[in-house]
């Protein structure tokens, strides 16, 4: 029996691919975490090219794309609601991950319909001889993984599951502070958890032929209001305002591997749906009427069935080749909002508009792999789609390919082309993941979503202990999706396809990356210089304004630090130019009100009904938001309790100097300072996350 061995440090093979990375799990969970959750998202979010969006937050912006143009795999399963607690922490259990590969360029064939990267997760094979695990306690969950044999030599089962004890923890902070309110006739209503789940099974009869089940499934429940009773008799509540939302995924795929003497077949078939629920009470029992209770739900969802089938051969010594099908069906439920009262009598009001809309996806593709005598690598492929539906049809062509020629001295320059065709968009109006956010299927209406990627890459490796990758970029975006001035997808007297209008977007810049090593220390720089512009005929005049993440410059420095066979140090600082938003820097007096020429604008409360002028926006995205920057600590302290059992404590600090960085910018209608100049208005900066500490126990068995 021999024990766990875990070797640490920077390898180049692999890493020398034009937008392509490759990152382990075990990475991962060495990576300083929020509260203790360490994170696939947060961890690729360090790389160059890609920004977190809302600071703290899981999002995923890569250069220059939208949160719904990344498309997630976990073992080929498509997943939709990949974000927990509004987007702080993602879905993904990183005690089961085995790698993680991400694409932020030169796609291959076998991905589609997301334009802007490819996140596939791969999960650990569960181990065929032994029974192993991990068991992980935070601050706000705690995970339990572990694998055990079937039949030992041929099929084994891994599970994992991840549950959150926030809602615990909550419930006595919030019984003290509704005690204080009861006198006064006040309760506070809050209520949060998330569930995570993983059973996968494994087989194999040992001739490479290979057979696996896995099932997923993952759920938010969010509830948040306030209730007002009488003192004096409890039960009676007059008045309740009260916001419940959930939202997960569920998933299934079976994944099918033969090996003949010809090549590997994969067959892989598999059923998702992503959901979310969003309903808002308003109770009012006060008036002379009666009661009056007030719902409004919001339900999109999507469903999707498909199966892929995939053939890899060789066909001459350095000359490879793969080709496929795939074939989808979905089901997009776009959440109209269904308003219903009731009280003397029940009115509701349902939606007048369609709610679910279906359509299929053909898709059919080939690649060619080839190395000419380790000098001149790549590869050339195509995909074809059909897209049906009752609205619309469509046809497009994706041609690919990526290009590598090796130069002395271990460098190498390379090339590559994407293009991306995406028939499903998620708008959004606000700068975190909301689960009432809809999938709509956009392409029923319009021309579908495409995109062109352009990359140039170079490589270079001192002595296998330093690396330096440069890509310059480019990427060109046809019929995004906005929603249109003054609608939202609240807005309930137009069906969602005349809400949106549908423009154009590019995004260009360069990403320049080290890796090194130096005895006991490993560390890495990535930075990225970008520039993100959208155009669209109904917004701003029809004239090109810069996109809400237009992030000029990002810096990420990781450093590791193995102090001893015990300790280990990683540290991480980033810096990133601040978001773009909207603000209304003058105001206007309208015709015949006395009021003071911009800028010196007498700040008026509008509360008190006096006249405070109108808004006057010159462009949007007009100001950008204070640039942030912070250093996340984790301290990780190994040890073993007996042969077969170690531990791991991981203490972290998360923005360890509290550096309290801009949410977003707020304009305040009533002046409280005064200068020699006048009375002006404030805009003042809103902050979420100071120093955070945290701690979690990991034991390995």
């Amino acid at each position: 029996m021999l024990n766990e061995l875990i070797v640490n440090g920077t390898g180049s093979k692999g890493r020398d691919k034009i937008g392509h990375m490759s990152i382990s799990g075990a990475e991962i969970n060495s990576r300083p975490a929020l509260l203790g959750e360490h994170d696939v998202i947060k961890a690729l979010q360090t790389t160059s090219g890609v920004v977190s969006g809302t600071e703290g937050f899981a999002g995923l912006y890569v250069r220059g794309g939208e949160t719904d143009q990344n498309l997630y795999l976990l073992d080929g399963l498509p997943l939709l609601n990949v974000y927990h607690f509004g987007g702080l922490f993602s879905t993904f259990s990183t005690h089961s991950i085995d790698k993680v590969d991400f694409y932020k360029g030169a796609f291959p064939s076998l991905f589609a319909e997301r334009v802007s990267s490819i996140v596939d997760v791969a999960l650990k094979r569960p181990d065929y001889n032994k029974t192993a695990g991990t068991f992980s306690v935070g601050l706000i969950s705690g995970q339990l993984y572990f694998s055990t044999p079937l039949k030992k030599g041929n099929s084994a089962l891994s599970v994992a599951l991840r549950r959150t004890w926030f809602d615990v923890f909550s419930v006595p902070a919030l019984a003290i502070i509704n005690s204080t309110k009861k006198s006064d006739g006040r309760k506070n209503i809050f209520h949060y958890n998330f569930t995570d789940m993983i059973v996968k099974l494994s087989a194999t009869d040992n001739r490479r032929n290979d057979l696996s089940f896995l099932m997923f499934y993952g759920k938010d429940n969010f509830k948040l209001g306030e209730e007002r009773f009488d003192p004096n008799e409890s039960k009676h509540v007059y008045q309740r305002d009260l916001n419940k939302m959930s939202w997960g995924n569920w998933g299934m795929t079976l994944n099918y591997r033969l090996s003949t003497s010809i090549g590997d077949l994969n067959i892989q078939p598999y059923v998702s749906k992503a959901f979310s629920s969003d309903v808002e009470e308003n109770m009012d029992d006060t008036g002379s009427y009666g009661s009056l209770n007030a719902l409004t739900e919001v339900k999109p969802s999507v469903f999707q069935a498909g199966m892929r089938e995939t053939f890899s051969f060789p066909i001459l010594k350095g000359l490879n080749g793969d080709a496929g099908l795939q074939q989808t069906w979905y089901d997009y439920a776009v959440g109209n909002p269904a308003v219903s009262y009731s009280g003397i009598t029940a009115v509701p009001v349902p939606s007048p508009f369609r709610n679910h809309f279906k359509n299929g996806l053909l898709s059919g593709f080939a690649e060619l792999h080839w190395n000419i005598a380790d000098i001149f690598q790549g590869s050339v492929g195509v995909r074809g789609n059909r897209y049906l539906s009752n609205e619309m049809k469509h046809w497009n062509l994706e041609p690919r390919f990526s290009m590598k020629l090796n130069l002395p001295y271990n460098s190498n320059i390379s090339l590559g082309y994407s293009r991306v065709t995406q028939y499903a968009q998620q708008v959004s109006s606000n700068y975190i993941y909301l689960p009432s956010d809809a999938w709509l299927p956009t392409a029923s209406y319009v021309k579908p979503l495409v995109c062109d990627i352009y990359s140039l890459g170079y490589f270079k490796s001192f002595n296998k202990d330093y690396i330096f990758k440069a890509e310059v970029w480019w990427k060109n975006m046809e019929n995004l999706a906005e929603y249109k001035p003054n609608t939202s997808v609240t807005t309930t007297t137009l069906p969602w396809y005349e809400k949106m209008t549908f423009g154009k977007g590019w995004a260009y810049g360069a990403d320049l990356e080290m890796d090194g090593s130096y005895k006991s220390l490993n560390w890495n720089i990535a930075y990225g210089l970008m520039w993100n512009w959208r155009k669209f005929p109904g917004i701003n005049s029809g004239k090109k304004y810069p996109a809400k993440f237009d992030n000029r410059h990002k810096l990420d420095i990781s450093v590791g630090w193995k102090i001893n066979d015990r300790m280990e140090l990683n540290g991480q600082w980033e810096y990133m130019t601040g978001n773009r938003t909207t603000l209304a820097l003058y105001n206007i007096a309208p015709p015949d009100v006395a009021f003071p020429d911009s800028p010196f604008v007498n700040p008026m409360d509008p509360g008190t009904g006096r006249q405070d002028g109108i808004d006057y926006y010159e462009t949007r995205n007009n100001v950008r938001i204070p640039a942030f920057h912070r250093l996340n600590l984790n301290l990780s302290v190994k040890g073993r309790i007996n042969r077969r059992i170690s531990y791991q404590w991981d203490f972290g600090l998360y923005n360890a100097y509290c550096r309290m960085n801009p949410f977003t910018v707020v304009k305040n209608y009533v002046n409280d300072k005064w200068s020699d100049n006048g009375d002006y208005r404030q805009f003042k900066t809103l902050s979420l996350l100071p120093i955070l500490p945290s701690v979690s126990y990991t034991i390995n068995f």
